[in-house]
């Protein structure tokens, strides 16, 4: 894990400072805390608006949604691949549906790496 990007915006400061002090000082050293998604993308046109812009960001919803009911896959997986394979300055990292089991699909695809949220706060639940 290169970054925990921890995501919480209905909870009061007080929740995520108990959560973060549960995490492991491995885990802290690698956390950044959001309170909004800057860098959220729902289409190659969002993408390419901020392109060299950002260091990276987010492309979603790449599988159907493990925490959110009714938020389905949005993305052909040719157009995906063909898309991931330009060259670019911002990674693009893959949100929506992750988990162990498809993570190696999100590598194939070209994807510069995946968000794991749902599956995740399954198992915190």
């Amino acid at each position: 894990m290169d970054l925990f990007h921890l995501r919480k915006p209905d909870w009061k400061i007080q929740e995520i400072e108990k959560l973060f002090v549960e995490l492991a000082v491995e885990v802290q050293t690698k956390t950044v805390v959001h309170k909004a998604r800057k860098q959220s993308c729902h289409s190659f046109e969002d993408i390419e608006a901020i392109e060299g812009k950002e260091k990276y960001c987010f492309l979603s919803p790449i599988f159907d949604s493990i925490s959110k009911e009714g938020y389905k896959a949005n993305f052909d997986k040719l157009e995906l691949r063909e898309f991931l394979k330009k060259d670019r300055k911002t990674k693009v990292i893959a949100l929506g549906g992750l988990s162990e089991e498809n993570y190696s699909e999100v590598l194939e695809l070209g994807f510069d790496g995946g968000a794991f949220l749902g599956s995740v706060w399954k198992k915190y639940e």
